[in-house]
Order: structure tokens, then C-alpha cells, then sequence
């Protein structure tokens, strides 16, 4: 099967066509310099989302069509209104002690005041979306069950280390009760409870769907009760992705309309790219992409949680050297599927 097949294209096209006219729409009310820094985001937001359309694929093929659809439409609107609007709205409400209206206000009308209230938000922004991604790579590799290793000398032994009950959860409270002890007095608690709800959050979600069976029970109790689990979870893991672009793009510019586009239109891309992942079965056929998509989640709940101890010092994890590591790591996932899947053609 070559990759990109012809077919493959059709789910490109929509959301191609919505960002170009998306573009245009900047362009002609705000002009090049808009329209260039929107372009921008959109980039940030792929770059930085690229592997959750690959974890998220697979997490969709439990759902049934209705619940896909829904998560392809209007839970689009959760990322976009409520991570990338809503949700720094009341972070920031909460860090600067004021209201939302006032957060709201300052939002519209004071970028400026807004971006200081904002950083204000920060550590507990990133406590959260750290520890929940950190969780989901973790869980993914601790795991007895799992046979098919891509790095193996180091993913076999992980995987035998998923014998241990709750490792992984000691491992990840451990790195936080050391990055909290790093931090000044005043921040170490709310990094740590932000953190901690995190962590159960990741827990609760992923708990739930598979409380109604795995893959191989997939019936109507999965279809019912884990496939409404299994949303919940996408949309959390969205979110998470969501919070480090949301951050990283007040650093390109403090115009919330043009973050809001931005990174929007780059979510929509990203739900086409999961769709078509799942509807193809690309990851049966690129069974290695799914362990680079991880790794890049690891290595941006590690980033993540780094920048709070970073942020104390002055200094900056760029956001484009984030979204370099995901591309590499999934690059490098994808050559190694396609070789295993050319020896395999020759051997057949």
C-alpha cells in the first residue's frame, strides 16, 4: 500500500480550504503582518498536535459513528473556545484574583495586562497539561500486555516493569514532589495540586473507558458506556495538547482574535488528519507510529513541566525546538514502519 494514496487526499482538502480562507480573511481586514502571524500559529498548533492526531486516532476507533462525528464537529468547540478562550480566562480569573469579566476585559482590551496575568497562570497551567500527558505516556509503555516494542531493549524493559502495580504512578508523583520542591514556597503548592489533578484526571478518564471492556470486547456495552469514557478522555487529551500552544502563541502575539484563528484552524487540521488515520487504518499499517506519537507526548509533558523550574530562572523552552522533537520522533517512527513493512512485502 503506497502511503498517501489518492484517496487519502479527499480529507485534506476541507480543512485546506478553510485555512486559506481563513488567511484571506485576515488578510484582507488586518493586512499581510495579521495574516503572517496567523499562519504562524496554525503551523504551532500542527506542529505541536501532530501526534495527538496519531494517539487520538486510535482512541477514536472505539467510538461509534454518531460519537465520532460529534468529536470531529462540535467537540471541536471544547479545544477551541474552551482550552484555547475559556479555560485561560479562568486560570488567569484565578492566578490574578479577579473576576472573569475583568479577565475577560482585560483579554479584549489590555493584551498586555492580560499576557501579565496570564504568566501569572502559568505554573499551574503547565502542572496540569505536564502531568496528564507525562501520565499517558507512562501508562502506555508500563504495560505487561504490550509485545510490539519499537526501541526494544529499552520499551521490553518497561514493559516488564508494568508488572509492578501503580509504578508508573509513583514514578510521576515522585518528579512532581521534586519539581515541587524545587520551586519557591509560594508556588509549590499550587504546582503540586495542579499537578495531582492532572494525574487523576488522566486516570479517572482512561479508568473508565476501560471499565467497559478493551478492544477485543468492543460491542455494545464498549459502543455505550466506553465509547462516552473514551470521548471524555480525547477531550482531555486535547486539552492538554491544547494548554503549551495556548501559552507558546502569547509569545508570538498578544491579539487573542488572531490566537483564537490561529491555532483553531490548525485544530481543525488535526481532526481531519485523526479521521483520516482511523478510517484508513493507517496505524495497522505504520505500526510504529503509534510509540513515536507517545514518546512525543512524553517528551512535551517533560517540556512542560521543565518550563515551570526553567520559568524561575529566566529562561524558555522555544516552541518551535517542542514541535521539532514531536516531528523527529514521529519521522523517525514512520521510516522505521515503512522499512518493517517493505521486509515483511519481500519476505510474502
Amino acid at each position: 500500500m503506497p502511503f498517501l494514496p489518492q484517496r487519502y487526499l479527499r480529507y485534506l482538502v476541507f480543512p485546506l480550504i478553510c485555512c486559506a480562507c481563513g488567511l484571506a480573511v485576515v488578510l484582507g481586514v488586518m493586512g499581510l503582518e495579521a495574516a503572517w502571524i496567523t499562519l504562524v500559529l496554525l503551523m504551532l498548533e500542527v506542529s505541536l498536535s501532530f501526534d495527538n492526531a496519531v494517539v487520538n486516532a486510535r482512541v477514536l476507533d472505539q467510538l461509534t459513528p454518531p460519537q465520532q462525528r460529534f468529536f470531529l464537529t462540535w467537540g471541536l468547540v471544547i479545544p477551541v473556545f474552551g482550552v484555547r478562550f475559556a479555560g485561560p480566562l479562568l486560570m488567569v480569573a484565578l492566578a490574578g484574583g479577579v473576576g472573569m469579566g475583568e479577565a475577560l476585559d482585560a483579554a479584549l482590551h489590555h493584551p498586555a495586562h492580560y499576557r501579565e496575568l496570564l504568566e501569572l497562570a502559568e505554573p499551574r497551567i503547565l502542572a496540569f497539561g505536564g502531568m496528564f500527558l507525562l501520565m499517558v505516556f507512562l501508562r502506555y509503555f508500563f504495560d505487561e500486555a504490550k509485545t510490539l516494542h519499537w526501541w526494544q531493549p529499552m520499551e521490553r524493559r518497561l514493559s516488564e516493569a508494568g508488572r509492578i502495580e501503580s509504578l508508573e504512578i509513583a514514578l510521576a508523583l515522585i518528579l512532581l514532589l521534586l519539581l515541587s520542591a524545587s520551586l519557591p514556597g509560594e508556588l509549590r503548592g499550587e504546582v503540586m495540586i495542579s499537578g495531582v489533578i492532572g494525574l487523576v484526571l488522566q486516570l479517572l478518564s482512561t479508568s473508565l473507558a476501560e471499565a467497559f471492556g478493551d478492544e477485543e470486547q468492543a460491542g455494545a456495552r464498549l459502543a455505550a458506556g466506553g465509547g462516552l469514557a473514551s470521548l471524555l478522555y480525547l477531550e482531555l487529551l486535547d486539552a492538554s495538547f491544547s494548554l503549551d500552544g495556548t501559552i507558546g502563541a502569547f509569545a508570538i502575539t498578544q491579539n487573542l482574535g488572531l490566537i483564537m484563528t490561529g491555532l483553531g484552524l490548525g485544530a481543525l487540521f488535526i481532526r481531519s488528519l485523526t479521521l483520516m488515520l482511523s478510517r484508513e487504518r493507517a496505524l495497522d499499517h505504520l505500526v510504529y507510529l503509534e510509540h513515536g506519537a507517545h514518546y512525543a507526548i512524553g517528551a512535551l509533558g517533560l517540556v512542560m513541566l521543565a518550563g515551570i523550574w526553567l520559568a524561575e530562572r529566566d529562561l524558555h523552552v522555544p516552541e518551535w525546538l517542542t514541535g521539532l522533537i514531536g516531528i523527529l520522533l514521529l519521522v523517525l517512527s514512520f521510516a522505521d514502519s515503512m522499512r518493517l513493512r517493505r521486509g515483511q512485502q519481500t519476505g510474502a
